[in-house]
């Protein structure tokens, strides 16, 4: 039993960190969960964040499907209940899943959305953009508000809808030079460069909008805002952004810990983002 207790242990560690490095905003807010759902919660930041990588730093988009094809495998539904996969970030969101009945297609939506940023073509504009930012940080907040039993409804997914598009495009501009590191695109790395350097201005502000939206929102959803907490560090986003440009393209966009720690926490305590 003391060997399976410091198992238990050693895998939380790895869940945690996995969580820590690439999804910190959604690590943070599971932290301040209540108790009874905040391993899950990190266990489901720890995917968002591991999925969202694969898609920033895939050199190339086979490469990248052949990771996210492993994600869908080990979350298919029917495998045996209990049945370790040796990836403890993927046995803590099966127990999870498990625990609170998060449906499959919630996690097909996700995984579908990153493979097709994976595209050489695809086009991060327009309502191609509305649906992936839905399908991937809308889905992530979906899937926290049902750890958390809030119980779906059209004032939930309104917040929801809008905390994804608001938080997603933060999240967008703030990978971009990981994406261009990867060199996916390289034969049009210049012109790429150029266009983002166009869209950034345009970016920022609908997401302005859409923050706006999601607090007009929290009104008639106070019980899903523990869901969205991490919305509550766009607007400190939007102004690191904005310091960058026009090196928005070539220099991550990041937030003094105090500042993110802070703004997370009096937003859990104020219930508003």
């Amino acid at each position: 039993m003391e060997q399976n207790g410091d198992r238990g242990d050693e895998n939380d560690a790895v869940v945690d960190a996995a969580a820590r490095s690439t999804a910190l905003d959604r690590y943070l807010a599971a932290r301040l969960a209540p108790r009874k759902a905040r391993r899950d919660r990190i266990a489901l930041a720890a995917f968002v964040g591991e999925t969202a990588r694969i898609v920033a730093t895939a050199s190339e988009p086979l490469v990248g499907e052949m990771r996210l094809q492993w994600w869908r495998d080990v979350l298919e539904p029917g495998r045996p209940a209990g049945e370790a996969t040796g990836n403890p970030i993927a046995d803590a969101l099966r127990d999870a899943i498990a625990r609170h009945a998060l449906p499959a297609e919630l996690f097909s939506t996700l995984l579908d959305a990153r493979a097709r940023a994976l595209a050489p073509d695809f086009a991060a504009t327009g309502t191609v953009l509305d649906r992936y930012l839905d399908d991937t940080e809308g889905t992530a907040f979906r899937l926290a508000a049902r750890i958390l039993g809030v119980t779906s409804g059209e004032a939930v997914e309104k917040l929801i809808v809008a905390a994804g598009q608001a938080y997603g495009r933060v999240q967008l501009l703030r990978t971009l030079p990981l994406v261009l590191a990867a060199g996916r695109r390289a034969s049009s790395q210049a012109a790429l460069v150029n266009d983002w350097a166009a869209l950034a201005p345009p970016m920022l502000e609908t997401a302005r909008s859409w923050l706006r939206r999601a607090r007009g929102h929290v009104r008639d959803a106070p019980e899903a805002t523990p869901a969205v907490l991490p919305v509550a560090l766009v607007e400190p986003y939007l102004a690191a952004l904005e310091r960058l440009r026009p090196d928005i393209v070539r220099e991550r966009a990041d937030i003094s810990p105090l500042t993110r720690v802070w703004r997370l926490w009096w937003a859990s305590v104020r219930g508003k983002i």
